[in-house]
């Protein structure tokens, strides 16, 4: 349906009392003496349903006295100065609105299957009802209001501020011929959003609206829940032990998980006295649970041994358990009649703990170690040869930074293992620098396996020079960010490899220090 097809013609004197007063036409008319009452509008009363809306060309506003669902798109080529403002004194349905330099109020909801696009500080959208549907963006102080409630797949305030990272570009969001990337940055290409929309095609890939939803399939690395002999003995197999020191006997791993602490430790092996494997939890109501399975002769008559196949250890598993109210708080035997918030500790304590190692069986699955092996050994990277020092630790390669730790080097007097650390910053929706990094560590485990640990951490870059954040372990943590983090990797990757060709050709990194270039130039890398 053209737009000239809409309503009738009618002038903006003839409709003012039909608007919300507080919407930005009828309070400037009234403020200005009448200054848009000779204005056209075009009126429609009772519902509509048309094919799309073109906002370029027609009258000053456009005012439906109902519900207006419109099947392909709402847009205008220019967000300077649109033609038409739009006012729907219903419910608005419609897959895309890609608008901007215009007044669009709606006194119910909004329903935008898959993005609203609002750009440049000429327009504003007001919604008295609720908002709902996939993308909702505002770019260039474009002013969105609603009165309701937002529940959108993605709320983004520029193209280029994705907020935390969630495993894409802004732009992988569109379709790549809506995307013109070439010498400088990449920005989205409106008019052939526009064009494509009128011919029905797709403007952005709807994968990606739901992508940070997405949570890992992971396999479940025990073949039951119970809290048994076997079980304990695979939480503690030396494939989960970081490697002990030659005079150390306790060998442990440990974490928290929101408010949840658990703790696996081994100590000595079967010819050490007093050998054991325990596991221990602790929340934050301050209860402290202690799993202890220890050896006990074939003649026992014990009833909390576990008696495990023949030819294989005879188990003693025990429990306590006491209130961390004071240092001096005294362990009492667990059993089934130990109190209701220490039973619910143990069987917390117990599912976190299983379903934390079936996540970092998985998560040592998804990153090659030898990749961090071959990327901190670029020529790039090479002149970043100490973690701890301001300025030889990283660099920035476009808008990522990279931190190098290579093995071996010393912090405390105290060797430490090889690590990638790749950060970005970004702006939060209150307007404050955010900085967040994701950090790649090889692992070596007791049973001689390597792995790469995954963690994340996030602060206030203001706050980032003061003190350390609270490094999130997601090879425990799992989920959809666990996902992200090796996103990130691999986009990374990409920007180092070709930042090292480049270097290897004779281009430097914008951001490369005097000091990177002098041992570039000492190794025969540039010419």
């Amino acid at each position: 349906m053209s737009i000239h097809q809409i309503g009738h013609k009618v002038s903006f004197a003839d409709i003012q009392t039909k608007l919300p007063q507080e919407s930005w036409m009828y309070t400037n008319n009234e403020a200005h003496n009448g200054e848009f009452e000779a204005e056209e509008v075009w009126l429609h009363s009772g519902d509509l349903h048309i094919g799309e809306l073109l906002l370029d060309e027609g009258p000053f506003l456009i005012l439906v006295e109902g519900n207006l669902t419109v099947d392909r798109y709402i847009g205008n080529t220019s967000s300077d100065a649109a033609s038409s403002n739009l006012v729907v004194l219903g419910n608005l349905v419609t897959p895309y609105m890609i608008v901007g330099g215009q007044e669009i109020y709606i006194t119910g909801n909004l329903y935008v299957e898959d993005m609203f696009w609002g750009d440049y500080n000429h327009g504003e959208l007001t919604v008295r009802g609720n908002v709902e549907g996939g993308l909702l963006i505002s770019t260039e102080q474009y002013t969105i209001q609603v009165q309701g409630q937002r529940n959108v797949k993605r709320q983004l305030e520029e193209w280029e501020d994705l907020g935390p990272w969630r495993g894409f570009d802004m732009l992988a969001l569109l379709v790549p011929e809506c995307v013109i990337d070439e010498d400088t940055e990449p920005f989205p290409w409106r008019e052939e959003m526009l064009r494509r929309l009128q011919q029905g095609q797709p403007v952005i890939n709807r994968n990606y609206i739901h992508a940070d939803e997405s949570e890992p399939d992971v396999p479940d690395w025990f073949e039951d829940h119970r809290v048994t002999a076997e079980n304990i003995e695979r939480l503690t197999h030396p494939s989960l032990l970081p490697v002990r020191e030659d005079d150390e006997l306790l060998n442990s791993y440990e974490f928290w998980l929101d408010e949840q602490f658990c703790r696996v430790a081994v100590y000595g092996d079967e010819h050490t006295e007093g050998y054991f494997r325990s596991l221990y939890f602790q929340d934050d109501h301050n209860c402290a649970l202690l799993l202890k399975m220890e050896p006990s002769d074939q003649g026992s008559n014990s009833p909390d041994k576990h008696i495990v196949q023949s030819g294989k250890p005879v188990w003693m598993i025990s429990g306590a358990y006491r209130y961390l109210h004071n240092e001096n708080s005294e362990w009492s035997v667990f059993s089934e009649n130990s109190p209701a918030d220490i039973q619910q500790l143990s069987e917390q304590g117990w599912s976190t703990l299983l379903q934390s190692v079936s996540n970092y069986q998985y998560a040592r699955s998804l990153i090659s170690q030898q990749l961090i092996h071959d990327l901190l050994a670029l020529p790039v990277v090479e002149p970043y040869d100490d973690y701890y020092d301001d300025d030889r630790h990283g660099l920035w390669i476009g808008e990522l930074y990279y931190a190098f730790r290579q093995a071996g080097q010393m912090f405390n007097g105290v060797p430490q293992p090889a690590m990638l650390r790749i950060g970005r910053e970004y702006v939060d929706a209150q307007g404050e620098t955010q900085v967040e990094k994701y950090y790649y560590t090889l692992h070596q485990h007791a049973d001689g396996s390597e792995s790469v640990l995954i963690e994340y951490s996030a602060q206030k870059k203001e706050d980032e020079e003061e003190e350390e954040s609270l490094l999130l372990e997601l090879h425990y943590i799992g989920g959809s960010q666990l996902l992200h983090a090796v996103q990130l990797l691999e986009r990374g990757r990409q920007v180092l490899i070709q930042a090292n060709e480049d270097l290897l050709n004779g281009e430097l990194p914008y951001a490369a220090e005097s000091f990177a270039k002098r041992f570039w130039e000492s190794k025969g890398y540039l010419k």
